[in-house]
């Protein structure tokens, strides 16, 4: 089981009379067109209810949709007020919204997430089969069900038979309701029988058999696609009744609750159906199906609603891509994910694996009911039979052991599995698929399993995990099973980017779900100097006590290319090549810019720079709706502690792109200030020292931000210009509690645009894109729309720029911005003030930012050349004062960073791990790129 650590296709085999192999999925799902998904922070309702007139919320709705938001579980906030424990995830808050086409989801996404009410939103995402399999043609298949011998059900069953009690959700394509194997073991609902009336009151008219919510009806029965039907089988089809097979629940009945349409208007309706299970009395549910997508805030809430506040094991496909992926809804937290494996107990040769598997079964060959006629059976390979053999199994551990809750069964199912790492065939997927193959006998008899689980972790260091830097990671370590003492945790890993500077901590004893810290003995790990950016790296953790073993993995994103000031008042996060707050519109990569604990009040935020009417580089929004990447990294951005400049300091190099068409280009070195004593406590200082890298003058070039700004409510924003100051605000209509803006501090002349993004103005139309010719125009044009929004309020943005003087090639000009806000109109002019002073004192102090000029290579010593491996580097004067990041290119022009360092005058490095031949160094600073040729000969 994954606990709040990480962030199926379906195959056909044909042969004879077998069923179609399966496991449905999507490389990438669809989403329902027109139609988000969106969950009001808890504290919403209330601020809500409070407002006069419509909430921001409700504004934002009836402007891009015709119809109302409605609640995607209603039935939820009576059973949280019913519910006497506090739930963990409150269904009520989740909405359902359909808008009108014309509108953009990220428009919308961005609108409401600017009235600090909305916690996600996202699209719903569909999910669907590959294939679909052919039924057979016979009515039986040698080899019949070879896992019972191999989970030792046999055995089980004479501990347990499970019990009627017990349901196992199915959802899927619906089952064959009259199937000769099935149709006694089928779980009524005899409280509303078909009698055209919701007898139980529970909103679903005579659900006597299930309930198809694809297509919104009380038939679940299948359609030609007998997927269903196969899995149901697996996991309960009828015992002892001298006809076919025998579910691994034996006595456990199942709920068919079909989740993929038979009809054109009906939709996916997976998770939905999640819910409806649960809250149906499911104790298990089974989901043979999924994809490789991105992780779900919404798909994860139910998934912890059903586990967590409803106490269901759910049991999901780990996927049948022969690669080494995270499915969902398998990958998911608190789901228990099943790997297939083939009739030897090795990996199937087209099924996923991963460190997010939790044990395996048979996948490969398996026999059960089939849909061709009610006397049909088959076989079928994929994991999506693996998944129901273990549902079924945790079905008799449900009846078996009442008083364990849902992830203590997963836990018991998990750890009793067989050890599969000894057979040769799966020596190249150790620990990635899963523990073992499942053993239900074990996992009902063995009588003192230990599960211990870290189910939360802290890091503290620096949020980009630097290169260098050494993080401290601690945790909570919760014991799911049998109490456990002298209990051994230790932190490991294969990436040669990490070294365990303290790697163990022991925890002398722990009680069944009693859980124990590490925060005065954390886990410290140092993060190696030429770390490149954004690499992804896995921890492994091992227990160990006495003979109890066991692991668990958990990843982290180092040397990350952006970072977020924490000094003052103001957060901003930063990125590397030249974006604020987020990485365009990508909100999964940056924190924002947030004041004093506020919503985020920059959408979209990030340099441009402007060459003429028909080149301008940036990466933000164009006229296509996608975002532009001009700009790129050459060192990530390095805060440099204990800086004596100001309490936050981070710099970094980036360039923009020299094609064959684009003749002119900067080099840029991106600065970053923040300070933590009044009066500088309100603003962040954004500092580009710009290079002409390229052969011709470049004239008539503007360099500015775009800030797409939400205060308080996106849409009633005004944008107006204060020229004293070269300051643009933004602030919201009638709440005047917050404001925001963006200084000039350097002295080229200045120019303001203000936007307005869902109307057409008379010139700049931000209702089509954002094209390069507006991009230029609002960059260039001097102070030409001085405000924005000011008659009702609108959502706003704008473009503020400052003229770049003439520059030859290799000579450099700055320009420099405050991110400044405030909580009233004097107090934001107050802090751009202060802004201008303190910058105007950093450029007098002439210590950090300096005139880049070119450095020859030749006044770069390496000693000795030709070399064995040991080289020197010895820099001259003009580099001893810079941040220089070092990178290693081979032959073949690979790239491979070296590391930052800063007021050195000599560098060591050591390549003896390197082949013979010829390589660069290549030396990246301020003062330009420098490079040194270099022969490695042993």
């Amino acid at each position: 089981m994954k606990y709040w650590l990480y962030l199926i296709s379906l195959v056909l085999f044909l042969s004879g009379v077998t069923l179609g192999s399966c496991a449905w999925a999507q490389n990438m799902p669809r989403t329902e067109p027109y139609t988000i998904i969106y969950k009001l922070k808890s504290a919403a309702p209330t601020a809500m209810n409070k407002s006069a007139g419509p909430s921001a919320v409700q504004q934002v709705v009836q402007r891009v949709a015709s119809g109302k938001a409605k609640q995607k579980f209603p039935a939820s906030s009576g059973a949280a007020a019913r519910s006497s424990k506090k739930q963990s995830v409150d269904l009520s808050l989740i909405y359902e919204l359909k808008y009108n086409p014309g509108q953009s989801f990220t428009q919308i996404k961005k609108e409401l997430l600017g009235t600090g009410l909305v916690e996600y939103v996202e699209p719903l995402y569909l999910h669907e089969p590959l294939h679909i399999p052919n039924d057979p043609k016979a009515d039986s298949v040698s080899g019949a069900q070879n896992y019972l011998k191999k989970i030792n059900a046999f055995q089980a069953w004479d501990v347990t038979k499970g019990d009627s009690s017990v349901v196992i959700g199915i959802l899927d394509t619906g089952v064959r309701l009259t199937h000769e194997d099935l149709k006694n073991n089928l779980k009524y609902n005899y409280d509303d029988p078909i009698d055209g009336i919701d007898n139980d009151g529970d909103g679903f008219v005579d659900n006597f058999r299930g309930w198809d919510l694809a297509d919104g009806d009380n038939d679940p029965t299948a359609d030609a696609n007998g997927h269903g039907t196969f899995v149901t089988g697996i996991a309960a089809a009828q015992a002892n009744n001298n006809l076919g097979i025998t579910g691994v629940g034996y006595q456990a009945k199942f709920m068919p609750i079909k989740i993929f349409a038979s009809t054109p208007t009906g939709s996916f309706k997976g998770y939905e159906a999640i819910v409806y299970a649960a809250d149906h009395g499911c104790k298990v549910i089974n989901l043979s199906w999924g994809g490789v997508s991105f992780p779900s805030a919404f798909e994860q809430d139910v998934i912890n609603y059903a586990v967590l506040d409803r106490d269901v094991v759910i049991v999901a496909a780990a996927g049948n891509t022969n690669a080494e992926l995270d499915f969902y809804p398998a990958s998911y937290q608190n789901v228990v994910s099943v790997g297939a494996l083939d009739k030897n107990d090795v990996k199937g040769a087209s099924n996923t694996y991963s460190h997010n598997i939790d044990l395996g079964a048979l996948g490969v060959g398996v026999y059960s009911t089939s849909n061709g006629n009610d006397a049909n059976y088959g076989n079928g390979t994929g994991s999506s039979y693996a998944s129901p053999i273990v549902a079924g199994a945790a079905a008799l551990l449900r009846s078996y052991f009442p008083t364990l809750n849902a992830l203590q069964i997963a836990e018991r199912l998990r750890t009793t599995t067989d050890n599969i790492y000894s057979l040769p065939g799966n020596a190249a997927y150790q620990e990635k698929l899963g523990k073992g193959r499942l053993n239900v006998y074990r996992a009902l008899t063995d009588e003192n399993p230990i599960s211990v689980r870290m189910t939360s972790w802290n890091l503290v260091g620096s949020s980009a995990l630097e290169p260098s830097e050494v993080i401290s990671l601690s945790g909570k370590f919760t014991n799911y099973l049998s109490a456990v003492s002298g209990l051994k945790v230790t932190i490991s890993s294969a990436s040669p980017y990490l070294q365990m500077v303290q790697e163990s901590f022991s925890i002398p004893s722990l009680g069944t779900l009693a859980s124990a810290e590490n925060q005065s003995n954390p886990f410290k790990i140092k993060i190696a100097p030429n770390t490149p950016a954004n690499t992804q790296v896995t921890l492994r953790l091992g227990f160990t006590s006495g003979s109890y073993t066991d692991y668990q993995y958990i990843s982290l994103i180092l040397n990350q290319d952006f970072l977020t000031t924490d000094v003052n008042n103001l957060a901003v996060s930063a990125m590397s090549a030249g974006n604020i707050g987020y990485n365009g519109l990508d909100y999964s990569q940056g924190k924002g810019v947030i004041y004093r604990g506020s919503a985020p009040l920059l959408a979209e935020g990030g340099l441009l720079i402007g060459y003429s009417a028909t080149q301008v580089s940036d990466n933000i929004r164009n006229e296509k709706g996608m975002t532009d990447r001009d700009f790129y990294a050459v060192s990530n951005l390095q805060r440099k502690q204990n800086s004596p400049h100001a309490n936050f300091y981070a710099s970094n190099v980036m360039e923009d792109s020299l094609t064959t068409t684009k003749k002119k280009s900067l080099r840029i070195q991106q600065n970053v200030f923040a300070w933590a004593d009044a009066p500088n406590r309100d603003f962040v200082v954004l500092e580009y020292i710009l290079t002409n890298r390229s052969a011709d003058t470049i004239a008539a070039a503007h360099a500015g931000i775009f800030a797409d700004w939400d205060i308080i409510s996106a849409s009633k924003n005004v944008a107006e210009w204060d020229k004293d100051l070269k300051l643009g605000i933004v602030r919201h209509k009638t709440d005047t509690s917050l404001w925001a803006g963006i200084q000039i501090l350097t002295s080229g002349a200045p120019s303001f645009y203000a936007l307005d993004n869902t109307v057409v103005p008379e010139n700049i139309n931000m209702t089509d894109g954002f094209s390069t010719q507006e991009k230029y125009q609002a960059l260039s044009g001097g102070i030409q729309r001085a405000s924005a929004g000011t008659a009702e309020g609108k959502d706003v943005s704008y473009i503020i720029s400052s003229a770049i003087r003439t520059l030859a090639p290799t000579e450099s000009d700055t320009v420099a911005f405050a991110l400044v806000a405030g909580q009233t109109r004097a107090e934001i002019r107050k802090n751009a003030s202060a802004a201008l002073l303190r910058y105007k004192q950093i450029m007098n102090s002439g210590t950090v930012t300096s005139t880049p000029g070119q450095v020859k290579a030749q006044a770069i010593s390496l000693f000795p050349n030709p070399s064995q491996g040991q080289i020197t580097v010895t820099l001259p004067p003009a580099l001893q004062q810079s941040l220089v990041n070092v990178q290693l290119v081979d032959s073949k022009g690979l790239v491979t960073p070296q590391g930052s360092y800063e007021r050195k005058d000599k560098i060591s490095f050591d390549f003896s791990n390197l082949a013979s031949g010829v390589y660069y160094l290549r030396f990246v600073s301020a003062k330009g790129v420098s490079t040194q040729k270099f022969l490695l000969s042993k």
